[in-house]
């Protein structure tokens, strides 16, 4: 009987550790911005994406502000072509079809690794300016195609790397990414849509193309 009695006690110790209760905190919705914003574009053009938010973030589901200036966000931005029928998916192509704009003052870098395909992806932080957090790159498209551009968080889910760990809270919030321009294009990935992953993500993962601010195009 004193075992089943401790038995208890340790579940209901480890599930208050991993289901929130009503003073903990939810999930955040960070804004993202393209500029221009267009379906499509020329061979040359420069494409600016940003993201600006004051550093006390507003929870809905505790109704409450909290500061995030000592959070970490780290925003990976990734470019996948949406038309690479007949060939293995080659994962995010950053490199491939777009050239950084290199802004010392920013916290963002190319990164490449070898598989799949020599993917490489764009990876940084947030910078702070007074009562705003914010980042801002501008990349030159090189190659015609049809691309698939989404934003996801390195440090989702882990409160540790996000520095916002809370007693008795699930550990870490997900970090998702919204579009504020009133259209995503998806009718470009549907063109494409039994092409992997366009395919897995229009029919089981639709709500994560919306969560990663995310965006198609074409190239001209």
């Amino acid at each position: 009987m004193k075992n089943c009695i401790i038995l208890f006690i340790l579940i209901l110790s480890f599930s208050s550790c991993i289901f929130d209760g009503p003073n903990c905190p939810g999930d955040m919705t960070l804004p993202v911005s393209i500029n221009p914003y267009k379906p499509y574009y020329n061979i040359g053009d420069t494409i600016t994406i940003s993201s600006k938010f004051h550093k006390l973030l507003y929870d809905q589901k505790t109704e409450k502000y909290y500061d995030a200036s000592g959070y970490r966000f780290s925003p990976i931005i990734e470019l996948s072509a949406l038309d690479s029928a007949n060939i293995p998916y080659r994962g995010t192509q950053f490199a491939h079809y777009a050239e950084l704009i290199v802004d010392d003052s920013l916290k963002f870098d190319l990164n490449s690794f070898s598989r799949p395909e020599n993917s490489s992806y764009l990876n940084g932080e947030y910078s702070i300016d007074r009562d705003s957090i914010f980042f801002e790159i501008k990349f030159k498209l090189n190659r015609k195609a049809n691309l698939w551009l989404y934003i996801e968080s390195g440090y989702s889910r882990n409160c540790s790397l996000q520095r916002n760990c809370m007693f008795n809270c699930r550990p870490g919030r997900e970090i998702l990414f919204n579009l504020l321009s009133p259209d995503n294009n998806i009718e470009l990935m549907r063109k494409y849509r039994f092409i992997d992953p366009n395919y897995s993500v229009l029919s089981d993962s639709i709500t994560k193309f919306y969560n990663r601010a995310s965006y198609c195009f074409e190239v001209r």
